[in-house]
């Protein structure tokens, strides 16, 4: 860190306003090509259900972020002051993307905004447009108040936790976040027992919450190979040319190598922030905490800021990542998922391999497997180490013997946390839940009862409930059950609509067995694999070949094989978007 204070003679505060300056033409670009994706669906044209599936796997962002950035994008058009205030770097993206808020809301005179824009800072704009937009603004389904809710438990408990998860998303028929899933559970186990009133309490007051522009850390796009600041406006400037002509493949190109370009910036000020942020760190003017210096001089939220210096330190135990994130071989998203597992305080020579993994493999699978390992690690000894070298094995079952064994591997007092920022209410339903089934453990044992053996008893109930089976109704599917009760398509997080499918098909002669079926979404099986768009091939359920996204003129967009494993590391990943942008 302190060489990368002293390589230049440039105050560190005046090197990242000259990488700031630089965000704003890149992200006018950002934003028309992302209003033109979605105003075309040019995901569905690459064979992804949803764009949230396509933002996570293609350009490494979430769905939020583009519908933001479309939504600016949209706006801009008809507001030529306000989109050269921006590239122009006059205001930054938090202060416009405030402002288009407000023009949208109000049709009020833009140049007034602007100059209102330029003066206050982005706290205290963010409260004018509030004021001045009422609810059209104020009233945001995001925004809800939220609270932290901790729970503490035993391995034991956390493993039932997921599969608990993983039978309300089942349940929910979509992919749930963790707070979901747990007003699921709570909900069922509420639907069983009645909530005596005096354990239903007045929510905890909200956890502080940030300012409007922030973003969760996965909602940021993906880094890419390094280009210096002064390239990026020729870089881009191609990227906005034609795009009505564009087809979906050419926007896809040119979205993942916008994305890839401010992740340029953000690798480059990444180790600068840290040097601002340390403790000996002395500023030329006067200090400024982390949560106004982001907004007001880099034009990114502090939420931002923090991921981007929690990656720089990972890097540090992790070299690998470092380079896998700058080439551009490691998105955001997967950079971001993998903290947990390679900042564990273990010796690290499992942490390039899981590296090398994650380039390997969709988001879908990266975030089972390293949830997975985080608990064996925590839970069974023995199948830490198999998966810590070897992280494909991370969802082997356990063997009963090993089951078994496994107290002699824990320790019992160890907890877990699990870590909710769940709306009030739900934090009120799940402690109305929690203190009444409490008080009938303590009856029943005649002894005090810990969380950790409440949540187990939570989960007992909504597992309970959804596993029952009618003794008379038809058995389940073994295709479905194999599969998961999710479509099979790499990436998809489809688990409602499903069909079977027969590779090989019944009219050129395939049979009714096993592993000539598997389990496909609605889309993918109708308006993809017969339309055309996608080829599945060999046998299921460990022998398939997915080709998504085909194209006469060209190669498939992208080729896995089973378990949601490219078929070659350049295929489908960031390498072949910069092969074809170069």
């Amino acid at each position: 860190m302190e060489a990368t204070a002293n390589d230049s003679e440039t105050p560190v505060e005046s090197r990242l306003a000259q990488l700031a300056a630089a965000v704003g033409p890149l992200r006018r670009v950002l934003a028309a090509l992302a209003a033109r994706w979605i105003e075309t669906r040019g995901h569905e044209r690459l064979c992804y259900a949803r764009l949230s599936d396509y933002a996570r796997e293609r350009p490494g962002v979430s769905a939020r972020q583009l519908q933001e950035l479309a939504r600016v994008g949209r706006a801009l058009r008809d507001r030529p002051r306000l989109e050269r205030a921006l590239v122009a770097n006059e205001l930054p993206w938090s202060k416009v993307r405030l402002l288009v808020r407000v023009l949208e809301a109000s049709q009020g005179d833009e140049e007034t905004w602007i100059a209102l824009a330029r003066v206050l800072s982005t706290q205290r704009l963010e409260r004018a447009v509030r004021e001045h937009a009422g609810a059209a603004v104020a009233h945001d389904p995001e925004r809800e108040p939220t609270t932290r809710l901790t729970v503490r438990c035993s391995p034991a408990v956390l493993e039932k936790w997921l599969i608990a998860r993983e039978f309300a998303e089942r349940v929910a028929g979509q992919r749930l976040r963790a707070a979901d899933a747990l007003e699921l559970v709570a909900a069922e186990v509420f639907s069983a027992i009645s909530i005596e009133p005096r354990f239903v309490d007045t929510p905890e007051a909200p956890f502080p919450r940030e300012p409007l522009e922030d973003t969760d850390p996965e909602d940021e796009p993906r880094p890419c190979p390094r280009a210096s600041a002064r390239e990026l406006p020729h870089a881009v400037a191609s990227l906005a040319q034609g795009l009505d002509e564009a087809d979906a493949f050419e926007l896809d190109r040119r979205l993942c190598q916008a994305v890839h370009l401010e992740q340029t910036l953000d690798a480059a000020i990444a180790p600068l922030l840290r040097v601002v942020t340390a403790a000996e760190y002395e500023w030329t003017d006067c200090y400024q905490p982390l949560a106004r210096y982001a907004p007001e001089s880099l034009g990114m939220s502090a939420r931002k800021a923090r991921a981007l210096i929690r990656l720089e330190r990972a890097s540090e135990v992790c070299p690998e990542l470092r380079d896998a994130y700058r080439s551009g071989r490691l998105s955001w998203v997967k950079a971001h998922c993998l903290l947990p597992l390679l900042l564990l305080d273990v010796d690290g020579e499992h942490r390039p391999i899981w590296v090398s993994w994650a380039e390997r493999v969709t988001v879908r699978r990266l975030e089972r497997d390293v949830e997975r390992a985080l608990l064996l690690r925590a839970a069974h000894d023995r199948a830490w180490f198999r998966c810590k070298l070897d992280p494909e094995r991370a969802q082997d079952p356990i063997p009963p013997e090993e089951r078994q064994m496994c107290a002699h591997d824990v320790d019992p007092e160890a907890t877990q946390a699990l870590v909710f920022r769940v709306p009030l209410d739900v934090a009120a339903l799940f402690r109305g839940v929690r203190e009444t089934l409490r008080h009938g453990l303590e009856r029943a044992s005649d002894g005090p009862v810990y969380d950790g053996d409440v949540f187990d008893a939570i989960l007992d109930g909504a597992l309970l409930s959804w596993t029952l089976r009618d003794p008379r109704a038809r058995r389940p599917d073994p295709v479905a059950e194999r599969d998961g009760y999710r479509c099979a398509v790499p990436g998809c997080t489809s688990r409602c609509n499903h069909h079977d499918h027969h590779i090989t098909y019944r009219s050129r002669g395939g049979s009714d067995a096993q592993d000539n079926r598997v389990l496909l979404c609605a889309f993918h099986h109708r308006r993809c694999l017969h339309a055309g768009l996608m080829r599945i091939s060999g046998q299921a359920p460990d022998g398939l070949l997915f080709e998504l996204g085909l194209r006469s003129a060209r190669g498939p967009l992208a080729v896995y094989r089973s378990g949601d494993v490219l078929a070659s590391p350049a295929c489908g990943g960031v390498d072949a978007a910069l092969e074809q942008a170069a």
